[in-house]
């Protein structure tokens, strides 16, 4: 057979199994393209604590801020009422991040006039005194959020353990354990959406906090 006809009958060959495979992918409903996006989970560049609203019963009344300034005081509040459950010395720390805390759009494509909705977030590692064991310092943590009359979980798609916790006023908290093993587990705080006209640039927020 000519060069050029094996080469057409492969190409055909290979089209059709493609073609087969596609179908029997979308035959039971899934895809086999890929792994599955873990329940609650959200692509990279979104905020993962969005995708896993609190369940049926859970009475949420978001409190809008009213300026970035309320915001930062709201958010950093709860990050120094956390270390207050946690030993002497432990530290929230991010230093390496550049910076605390930062304004994000509330949406990944924001439409319309004017500057879109923006949420402020902070992040931190969380720095244990020697000889803590951090996963039981993140199951405290899950525990003292619980105590505020929090919505907390664990949740799959994120380094474990994990806490994420969901506060009636909309303000939210999350631990994660680190990767790999023996770094400081990360610590992040995220406020309610609002208006993006009261965004600000210049007001400070603390690099370090520590429990008392």
């Amino acid at each position: 057979m000519p060069r050029t006809l094996i080469l057409k009958a492969l190409t055909m060959s290979l089209a059709g199994a493609v073609a087969i495979g596609a179908l029997a992918a979308c035959g039971d409903g899934t895809s086999k393209l890929g792994p599955s996006t873990p329940t609650g989970a959200t692509q990279i560049g979104g905020n993962p604590m969005k995708a896993a609203p609190p369940p049926a019963g859970f009475n949420q009344h978001t409190v809008t801020p009213t300026s970035q300034q309320q915001a930062q005081d709201t958010i950093v509040g709860y990050l120094k009422k956390t270390l207050a459950a946690l030993p002497p010395g432990t530290t929230l720390d991010a230093t390496r991040y550049g910076g605390a805390g930062s304004n994000a759009p509330c949406q990944d494509n924001p439409t319309g006039p004017g500057k879109p909705p923006t949420e402020f977030s902070t992040i931190g590692d969380l720095k244990l005194p020697a000889g803590s064991n951090p996963n039981d310092v993140i199951a405290l943590i899950g525990d003292t959020w619980k105590s505020w009359g929090w919505y907390v979980i664990e949740r799959d798609g994120f380094q474990k353990p994990n806490r994420f916790g969901y506060g009636p006023d909309g303000y939210s908290l999350q631990i994660e354990a680190a990767n790999p093993p023996g770094s400081p587990p990360t610590v992040n705080g995220t406020t309610p959406c609002y208006a993006g006209e009261l965004q600000r640039d210049d007001i400070p927020i603390p690099g370090i906090l520590q429990a008392q």
